[in-house]
């Protein structure tokens, strides 16, 4: 993950592209309920810090995954293209569902 170590924090989020076109936001979060991790289908914990990975597709909506921190570092951010650290107070979710103008986890119908 080269420069963005330690990264999604408190402060700082991290934004790339997908190969599909579609916005990837990481943001830190602490689990609320135990969830199970994308990269490693390992279960994270209640309590766990971890990285939500909320896409806003270019479609329209928006969706989320909440994966273990090292799983994102190792397996996802390698695919992003164009990531970039953003100020954490860019990423809240109701800027990212406006982005995507739709609620989170729905899609627009055509």
């Amino acid at each position: 993950m080269s420069g963005h170590a330690g990264l999604p924090s408190v402060r700082w989020s991290l934004r790339g592209r997908t190969d599909e076109g579609d916005e990837a936001w990481l943001i830190r979060s602490i689990s609320q309920k135990l969830y199970r991790c994308p990269g490693c289908h390992g279960e994270i914990e209640i309590g766990t810090e971890h990285t939500v990975v909320q896409y806003v597709l270019r479609l329209g909506g928006t969706e989320h995954h909440h994966w273990h921190r090292q799983c994102t570092e190792e397996l996802l951010v390698p695919e992003l293209s164009g990531v970039q650290r953003v100020p954490a107070s860019e990423s809240t979710q109701a800027r990212l569902e406006a982005r995507g103008r739709g609620k989170s986890g729905q899609r627009r119908r055509r």
